[in-house]
């Protein structure tokens, strides 16, 4: 979990908004999916952390860049996760799991395959946010 705490909020986010928990239950993992997980399947992880120096105290507003990814059996199911992702994280704010998020933003999304994944192979699509954080 990043030093600000963003992963609590991420969880707590998607396990709430029942369009994406109807899909994966608690399927919400920090950095990677874990092993024999159920697809569908969401993970994130902080790609940085970006603080707003002051000139006399530290850091009180944190820019976070954060990964999550969407994870189907199929195109269709990692496409249709990805767009409920979006909708329940983009331009939102609020106090999640006591983590307080000015706003969150979402900044762009690759399609993604990977055929050594089990037997079949995996479609995901990796989605870039940035969630400012007051500490």
């Amino acid at each position: 979990m990043a030093v600000n705490g963003v992963g609590k909020a991420i969880y707590n986010i998607l396990a709430n908004d029942s369009s994406v928990s109807d899909l994966v239950g608690t399927r919400i993992y920090p950095q990677k999916i874990e092993y024999n997980a159920t697809i569908p399947a969401v993970t994130y992880f902080v790609t940085s952390v970006g603080p707003t120096n002051t000139k006399n105290g530290v850091s009180t507003y944190d820019y976070t860049d954060v990964q999550i990814t969407a994870f189907g059996s199929t195109y269709d199911e990692a496409s249709n996760l990805a767009r409920l992702i979006r909708v329940a994280l983009d331009y939102v704010s609020g106090t999640y799991a006591g983590i307080v998020i000015d706003k969150i933003f979402f900044e762009d999304a690759n399609d993604l395959y990977d055929d050594s994944f089990g037997e079949k192979g995996i479609h995901y699509v990796a989605m870039d946010f940035q969630f400012n954080i007051n500490r």
